[in-house]
């Protein structure tokens, strides 16, 4: 046989081939929707959980239909795919009722991560192993200003592709618009929000959400040894303020990290309309900045390291040699009215912390409930009462550095967030953060988050991104720099 007539005979098989491959897909693919960009992630999770029961045999409900865990192509989607599939799961068990085998029921190990296709001999085990005669997955691509969520129907028998569906979620819907949700999704009570990239200029030892433009929307002030500089957030990200610039409040001769402790603490004591910054500098400094038209930067009289805040109150402490723990009986507090400090009292702990936090409670004006994470790793809850303070509730000794109280998920009751001790076999920089919630008078676990990359600095409890709803917000140093996260609550 001659090269020409092999070539030509080479190039008629991959015609057929390719007209083979054409054939199948009309068939078994009728049709491959792509839809515009969605604003509404509910809206488009309904949409093409509609699709797909549409192309399901109606006719003979018998039949099971098994949901596989979406896959996530990047690790940032891996992060809301599974709040995706509960959304999705959702909708699917209200469209087929008993028959349908929720993602809740299967093991997450036990199947691809990678968001390949599956082959035929894949889908006769999988759907042999759950018992159904219809299996669904999906997969998740982040395209450049969109994220894509294709789904696909599989025949158990077969083992063939029946139906692709496609939806299309704008960047805002895909990060932003996740904490609604139906009421009977069976979702995790707290999820990642939004997260920054690793900034490899800046390294943030403290955050605050606040207002110090007086513009009615928050803002997220980082600072690090020497400067504080303000975020805004534009529906999508974090951009650096433009009206606002950077406050340089630290002196150029100290050393890099030398005092690695800082707070951050905003509030409009000069009823202004603007919050101003307060920044706990150890181990005994507290400045005060201000933006208007000139940034002014004041330091307090009264050499102290301001650290928590709550309602009229401040309360202030004293560093050890080390400036790594706070002196439990240096504790004092301000009781600020009007712009002026109305009344001033000590508030002795009696045991020295790495980390304090207090909430308001409706008693007096001179009675407020404290948390702080002891030396031990204990988190104990005191109560002060004028010059008394009362150790009501601890845990067990579990807790490192970092600790915030406030109502995350909206209940009226607030919720006390710390992080956890690194354990020995965890990778270094690798933190984890618990929600306690209060339960009659104790507190117990609601949610403790996976392991995270990086080490908390500082959290939060704010709206930060002006939807009317609080979110918890994470400073985190990792090895590529800081980063900041927003989690919320599913259930808003």
């Amino acid at each position: 046989m001659t090269p020409n007539i092999k070539t030509t005979q080479n190039r008629f098989k991959i015609a057929i081939c390719l007209l083979f491959t054409v054939f199948i897909l009309s068939y078994y693919c009728p049709t491959v929707v792509l839809a515009a960009s969605e604003q509404d992630v509910n809206r488009a999770v309904k949409g093409i959980a509609g699709e797909i029961f549409a192309q399901l045999l109606t006719d003979s409900s018998e039949e099971a239909v098994a949901l596989l865990p979406l896959n996530g192509t990047e690790p940032e989607l891996k992060r809301i795919d599974r709040v995706l599939t509960s959304l999705l799961a959702s909708q699917l068990t209200e469209a087929i009722g008993d028959s349908f085998i929720g993602p809740e029921r299967l093991d997450w190990r036990q199947y691809p991560t990678d968001g390949s296709l599956l082959t035929p001999e894949q889908v006769r085990r999988y759907g042999k192993s759950l018992g159904c005669q219809w299996l669904i997955t999906g997969q998740i691509l982040k395209l450049d200003l969109i994220t894509n969520l294709n789904l696909f129907l599989w025949e158990v028998k077969t083992g063939y592709l029946r139906y692709v569906a496609n939806r299309q979620l704008s960047a805002s819907a895909a990060l932003a618009a996740l904490h609604t949700s139906s009421p009977a999704a069976n979702l995790q009570p707290y999820f990642l929000k939004w997260q920054s990239l690793p900034n490899t200029d800046y390294f943030a030892l403290a955050i605050e959400v606040s207002d110090p433009d007086g513009d009615g929307f928050n803002e997220v002030i980082v600072a690090d040894e020497r400067r504080v500089k303000v975020l805004k957030w534009n529906g999508i990200d974090l951009l650096e303020h433009l009206d606002l610039s950077e406050a340089q409040y630290g002196n150029d001769e100290i050393p890099a990290l030398a005092r690695p402790r800082r707070t951050l603490i905003a509030s409009d004591r000069n009823q202004d309309d603007r919050d101003e910054i307060y920044i706990g500098i150890p181990p005994g400094l507290t400045r005060q900045v201000e933006w208007g038209e000139d940034t002014v930067i004041t330091t307090f009289a009264e050499e102290s390291v301001c650290i928590a805040q709550g309602g009229e109150r401040l309360i202030f402490g004293e560093t050890d040699t080390n400036q790594l723990t706070y002196r439990g009986q240096s504790t004092r507090c301000w009781v600020w009215r009007m712009g002026k400090i109305h009344l001033k009292h000590p508030c002795p702990l009696p045991v020295d912390y790495h980390s304090i936090a207090t909430h308001v409670i409706a008693i007096d004006r001179f009675t407020s409930e404290v948390a702080v994470v002891d030396l031990e790793g204990h988190l104990q809850i005191y109560r002060i009462d004028n010059n008394t303070t009362q150790l009501l509730w601890q845990t067990p000794p579990i807790f490192g550095e970092g600790i915030v109280v406030g109502d995350l998920n909206g209940d009226g009751t607030p919720e006390v967030v710390g992080t956890v001790k690194n354990l020995p076999t965890t990778r270094e920089l690798s933190d984890q953060f618990i929600i306690l919630q209060q339960k009659g008078d104790l507190y117990v676990e609601a949610w403790r988050s996976p392991l995270l990359d990086g080490q908390i600095l500082d959290m939060k409890i704010a709206d930060v991104d002006n939807d009317d709803l609080p979110e918890l917000v994470l400073c985190l140093r990792g090895q590529k720099g800081s980063q900041i996260q927003f989690y919320g609550t599913t259930q808003q």
